[in-house]
């Protein structure tokens, strides 16, 4: 079993290019119908406007090029067939399920790719996948399967939170699975990056820096702004501190109630957010003494690696083909994938 991932940053491209990569996962650039779209590092190296369309709907192109993209990462064969699961979060599951399973329907994709960003001598190429099974589940069950399966959680009565980029979810998971009455998605970190805007634009000229680039900006701490370097240290804290008490914290305590909070034996936290030490330290304070809290290794992993695991699961019931798990995520999309060659 591995893992890999990309950015999950798009942009229409144009021209010739020069080679910028030595390797297929950071030089992509796809096409679908009749465009070219810089994907992934090669947008960031490349791109004028890198973005990603937070959320997105099956039937837009942000949505449609990032799983061509992850489809092109799942075998190193030409021609492969595969048995795919993937998700959204509760928030949009109930609008997108359907939209998703209509267009996964089609089996088979032809992926069109352009091979001269990691080739001297590359041009056009193609491969062909056929999705010979799929299933569209909520994002947090396949973060609980991920938990259980490749991260070994042991406890039976626990808490997930899921910190991601568009969307954070929380949800008690018990041995029958996780309580629907438990489960609540509140916004993510990108809510943090909106109230960094409106700040820097009090006294800067943002021009036209999209969300992901602000987010670099939140993560590094620092920003460059009409050639001035601005220490964002303590805004951040301060955006952070405001984002874990309004959307977390009382979240928390509103849904989860005290009968809950008997049967849980701990907290485990996965998503991006947990690369943020503030709220690291914000989820340590709170719980001291209520109960652990688990910040997991590898925690923007651990959806992609649920997502493969029903994978497995269906190829055991009789699939036959490759299975692969996708988390097409808002900030990093992940593919995991038993293929040895991968």
């Amino acid at each position: 079993m591995k893992i890999v991932g990309f950015t999950s940053l798009l942009e229409s491209s144009y021209g010739k290019l020069p080679v910028t990569s030595t390797n297929l996962l950071n030089g992509m650039r796809i096409s679908l119908d009749d465009n070219w779209y810089l994907v992934g590092g090669a947008c960031r190296n490349l791109g004028r406007n890198p973005h990603r369309l937070v959320n997105a709907s099956p039937e837009e192109v942000d949505y449609k090029i990032l799983l061509h993209a992850a489809l092109l990462h799942c075998s190193r064969s030409t021609s492969d067939r595969i048995t795919l699961s993937l998700g959204f979060p509760y928030s949009t599951y109930n609008i997108y399920r359907g939209l998703a399973e209509k267009y996964l329907a089609n089996k088979t994709f032809k992926i069109e790719y352009d091979t001269s960003l990691f080739k001297k001598d590359g041009g056009v190429d193609k491969k062909f996948i056929e999705i010979e099974n799929f299933e569209v589940i909520p994002e947090l069950a396949a973060a609980v399967i991920g938990l259980k399966k490749y991260h070994k959680a042991e406890e039976e009565n626990f808490l997930v939170i899921s910190l991601g980029f568009g969307t954070t979810e929380i949800g008690v998971v018990s041995s029958e699975g996780l309580n629907k009455r438990t489960v609540i998605s509140i916004p993510g970190i990108q809510r943090c990056i909106q109230n960094l805007r409106d700040e820097l634009e009090k006294e800067n000229f943002i021009g036209f820096l999209t969300d992901n680039q602000l987010d670099d900006a939140f993560i590094k701490g620092s920003v460059i702004l009409n050639r001035v370097p601005i220490n964002l240290a303590a805004l951040k804290a301060n955006i952070l501190k405001s984002f874990y008490k309004e959307y977390i914290s009382d979240t928390i305590r509103v849904k989860i109630s005290d009968r809950d909070f008997e049967r849980i034996e701990k907290i485990y936290v996965v998503g991006g957010g947990v690369h943020y030490p503030e709220l690291q330290a914000m989820f340590n304070h709170e719980f001291a003494n209520v109960m652990p809290v688990e910040f997991v290794k590898e925690p923007d992993k651990i959806a992609a690696a649920g997502y493969y695991f029903n994978s497995v699961r269906m190829a055991n019931s009789g699939a036959s083909g490759l299975p692969v798990g996708v988390d097409l995520g808002n900030s990093s999309t992940y593919i995991c994938t038993n293929d040895e060659d991968f």
